[in-house]
Formats: C-alpha cells, sequence, structure tokens
C-alpha cells in the first residue's frame, strides 16, 4: 500500500488541531491591567473564576479532529468521493471556529485589548492543509480516471 501525500496532509491537520485544543487562544488585557484568559474550553475570568460558557470552541475543534480522522481512514480506501465530502465538511466547521471565536471576542472584550496566542492560528494551519489535501484528493481522482479511460476496449 502507497501512502499519498494528501494523507499526510490529513495527519498534519489532526495533529494540528489536538495542538490547538490544548493551546490558550487569547488574553484580554483589560484598561486596568487585568487579565483573562481565553482557551477552548475555558475562559477564566481577571478574579480567578473559570466559565465553561466558551466550551463549543473546544466541541468544534474535536469534531474537526474526529472528521479528520474518519477522511484519513476512508482514504485508505480511495473512496475519493467520501473523502472530499469530509474534507469540505472539516474546512467549515474549521471556519464555523472561527465565527465563534470572532463571537465570544466581541462578547468578552468590554474595551480590552486582545493578546493572540498560537492556539488561534493553529487551526487556520489545519484549514490551509485541509484545503491542499482537497486539491490533492481531486488530482489523484482525476489521474486515476484517466488512467481508466486510457484502457477502454474499441469495438
Amino acid at each position: 500500500m502507497k501512502f499519498r501525500l494528501y494523507q499526510l496532509l490529513y495527519v498534519a491537520a489532526i495533529a494540528l488541531l489536538v495542538v490547538a485544543t490544548m493551546s490558550d487562544v487569547a488574553f484580554f488585557i483589560g484598561k486596568d491591567g487585568s487579565t483573562s484568559l481565553l482557551d477552548n474550553f475555558n475562559y477564566t475570568m481577571p478574579d480567578g473564576s473559570q466559565s465553561g460558557a466558551v466550551i463549543a470552541l473546544g466541541v468544534v475543534l474535536v469534531v474537526g479532529i474526529v472528521v479528520n480522522a474518519f477522511a484519513l481512514f476512508v482514504s485508505l480506501f480511495s473512496n475519493f468521493g467520501l473523502q472530499k465530502r469530509c474534507l469540505v465538511l472539516s474546512m467549515l466547521l474549521l471556519a464555523g471556529y472561527y465565527i465563534l471565536l470572532l463571537v465570544y471576542s466581541f462578547i468578552l472584550v468590554d474595551e480590552a485589548a486582545v493578546d493572540m496566542c498560537k492556539g488561534m492560528f493553529l487551526p487556520l494551519a489545519a484549514l490551509a492543509a485541509n484545503a491542499l489535501a482537497f486539491v490533492m484528493t481531486r488530482r489523484q481522482e482525476a489521474k486515476i480516471i484517466a488512467k481508466a479511460m486510457g484502457f477502454r476496449l474499441r469495438d
């Protein structure tokens, strides 16, 4: 069995999303110097109390990991249609992650400065890896179809 480059991109996207789920997303620095921390599952307020209201960010990343793992599994059977659907779903989930992040940031900011952490950009790198894997999957499917059309029996 041959391991293809788009399958490595699936693995890279899974690794990026796993690291992103464990990383901090942003620090909010208020005018008085108080800081609060946003990660994918908790929001730590300046007084030290935690709120789990932002758990949707982590859930979206976990579902993205599951979808990418399923796409990797399906790629072992060369089911290109299902792979492309999984990749589109994963890209939509990651775009939805950034929409949720924007909404939560506007809700939580309250005239505070935002200091972005590396965890904010890891899903973007996974989104780029998924887009590249989508293009490579389409190209591999086209190669197989072209090869099959070349061996047609003529009348």
